[in-house]
């Protein structure tokens, strides 16, 4: 019996944010989804309120308290106006969703993770930066948190810069472990618009010897050995996931990269041109092929494009 996705989307009134929720349309995502928009203002930066109780030789008078009061409640209301316009929104884009609007008091990046913690999404949306209740910006500090702490996977939404008329173009990067399966899986499940492109990259990197079960890469010729072993590898490793994706009616091409990981696939995500990549949250490790925790972090931070990290629905 397949559940109804529900899909988390952080709101703050930025571009970026409002960038994020265009995005969705480009992210394969069901018909029938339950989404939640949530605003979170910083309580914490309250407008020389600090100051006041600081001069106060005993505790805060009933005029301040009142005072602080009513700024919380104004910061609240102007939260809540934030997220209920971005639902309407996703509410107009996705006319069969079930959408709610939520605003909270808090740091936004535990605010974020504590609602997934109680909600448990399948999918966490923010944008790649944001700014403050005071109208700071800050530089992906809530998306990068929220990345590593999240349960869940969690899509760091870019605006899209091509031409809207081209072809969707999707990068998944894989490495045979058990969350680069997932990434393929979860873009094998979406609903994609007609025409979509869908490539997988592996990446190996020559400069150290790696083994993988028995697979000994030969890197005097610069690729790996053509013997029944790395046939097998392959097989895993690329067949396997085209097949999967090839079955859904998805347009799949691959290609096997040398190099440094994130070097190689920010490059052909660049090249080619991808709208996004998929990537799973963790890979087989160090000796096994590329450490795909370090590489995912380091993708998201650093594409151009959106990049959705893919978890299990239960965190490990």
């Amino acid at each position: 019996m397949n559940q109804t996705m529900k899909i988390l989307i952080a709101y703050d009134g930025s571009d970026y944010a409002d960038d994020a929720i265009t995005e969705l349309q480009r992210a394969g995502l069901p018909g029938e989804a339950e989404a939640v928009v949530l605003s979170v203002t910083n309580a914490w930066e309250l407008p020389h309120i600090a100051d006041c109780v600081s001069s106060q030789p005993n505790k805060p008078t009933s005029a301040l308290i009142l005072t602080i009061q009513k700024h919380l409640g104004e910061i609240t209301e102007r939260a809540q106006s934030l997220s209920d316009t971005a639902a309407g929104r996703v509410r107009e884009m996705f006319p069969d969703w079930v959408v709610s609007a939520e605003a909270r008091l808090g740091k936004p990046a535990w605010e974020l993770i504590k609602k997934s913690d109680e909600w448990q999404p399948e999918l966490v949306v923010v944008g790649s930066h944001g700014r403050t209740a005071l109208g700071q910006l800050f530089l992906g500090s809530v998306s990068q948190k929220v990345l590593t702490e999240a349960g869940c996977s969690v899509r760091i939404s870019r605006r899209r810069a091509n031409d809207d008329n081209a072809p969707l173009r999707v990068l998944i990067a894989v490495d045979g472990s058990p969350n680069s399966k997932l990434a393929v899986e979860a873009a094998a499940k979406r609903q994609w618009a007609e025409g979509v492109e869908i490539r997988l990259i592996t990446v190996d990197d020559p400069f150290t010897r790696f083994e993988t079960g028995n697979l000994t890469w030969d890197l005097a010729d610069d690729k790996p050995d053509d013997n029944e072993e790395s046939r097998i590898w392959i097989s895993e490793i690329i067949e396997k996931p085209t097949q999967l994706l090839k079955s859904g009616g998805l347009n799949v091409s691959h290609t096997i990269k040398w190099g440094d990981a994130t070097a190689a696939i920010l490059c052909e995500a660049k090249e080619w041109k991808a709208d996004s990549i998929f990537v799973g949250a963790r890979g087989l490790g160090l000796f096994k092929r590329f450490f795909l925790g370090s590489v995912a972090a380091a993708v998201a931070a650093q594409a151009q494009c959106s990049v959705e990290v893919v978890r299990a629905e239960t965190a490990e």
